[in-house]
């Protein structure tokens, strides 16, 4: 039986959509992956993986503490024996912007732990090995004493593709470094409580030992003939310092230093003689023609006296 027309099921139904549901998942979305980029930028901002340390006092205190390998390009070799590096991170990423900024490079002052190095050394660095704008590899160890704006560390530098050498062990190897001395207290302290610090000297200690047996560099000693010729100016100082030899000497200074005087007295002597007389010559001369002058004044006084008696003994 048909139902009637008055009481048709509604079969058409209305559907009104809100247009904040229409944006609303894609709003969620937005924020989700907005946030996912913003945290990964402040990750890749404030990791030390993507970080670059333009002083030493920015390397972190784990960095030294687990002895992490850092890496960057020597810019220079100071004549004080500073290698100062500008560090690369560990993580380099593209840059998207080229930077329009003129600010100076930061570059981190190291010193080759352990070590006092040469004037050889410093040439061999600077000169040799061309070390300036080379990349290196390098532990930073222990922080420099009296000098905060630099570490001690060892430095490892490149040879060739599956080689590289210790700068460090390299220098005392050849002679140009030795190990500082155990009387030094800021070198004393450091072997007590760094333990970093303390295998470096003993590795350093053992290539010490080897330049020391073959006697290059700062280890460099005299041949035998060099040894056997210098046996008498080692005599000579020997002999020169005992006292009986100073006193010869003394004596004969002074027998020398008498001996000239008298020269010189009887130089003088000599030459005053010799003036005396020609003054005494000059002065006899003049004498003796005195003498004659008198003389012949007293003949010529005598004819004129006897000139008129003998004229009248004629008459």
């Amino acid at each position: 039986m048909a139902a009637p027309a008055g009481d048709l099921p509604n079969t058409t139904q209305i559907r009104v959509i809100d247009p904040v549901d229409r944006y609303s998942a894609l709003i969620v979305r937005g924020t989700i992956v907005g946030t996912g980029i913003l945290g990964a930028v402040l990750f890749i901002r404030n990791s030390r993986l993507f970080a670059k340390f333009e002083h030493v006092s920015k390397i972190p205190k784990d960095f030294i503490r687990k002895e992490l390998e850092l890496k960057g390009t020597v810019r220079e070799v100071t004549p004080s024996g500073y290698i100062r590096i500008e560090h690369r991170p560990i993580i380099r990423l593209p840059s998207i912007w080229p930077s329009k900024s003129k600010k100076p490079i930061g570059l981190l002052n190291l010193r080759l732990a352990g070590l006092d190095i040469s004037k050889a050394g410093l040439s061999y660095i600077q000169k040799d090995i061309r070390l300036d704008n080379k990349p290196v590899t390098f532990t930073v160890v222990k922080p420099t004493e009296g000098n905060s704006d630099a570490y001690d560390g060892v430095i490892q530098m490149k040879k060739s593709t599956l080689n590289r050498v210790n700068l460090n062990v390299d220098l005392v190897r050849r002679g140009y470094a030795r190990v500082f001395a155990p009387e030094n207290p800021i070198h004393l302290k450091a072997l007590q409580h760094n333990s970093a610090y303390s295998r470096l000297i003993t590795k350093l200690l053992t290539s010490e030992k080897v330049a020391d047996r073959r006697g290059i560099g700062v280890w460099e000693r005299d041949t035998w003939v060099e040894s056997v010729s210098s046996i008498p100016s080692q005599t000579g100082q020997l002999l020169r310092s005992n006292p009986i030899t100073k006193l010869l000497i003394l004596l004969y200074h002074v027998l020398r230093d008498l001996s000239f005087i008298a020269y010189q007295l009887a130089k003088q002597g000599y030459h005053l003689g010799v003036t005396i007389s020609q003054y005494s010559a000059v002065g006899y001369r003049r004498f003796a023609h005195g003498v004659d002058k008198l003389t012949g004044f007293y003949a010529s006084s005598k004819n004129r006296l006897a000139g008129p008696k003998a004229v009248a003994k004629k008459e």
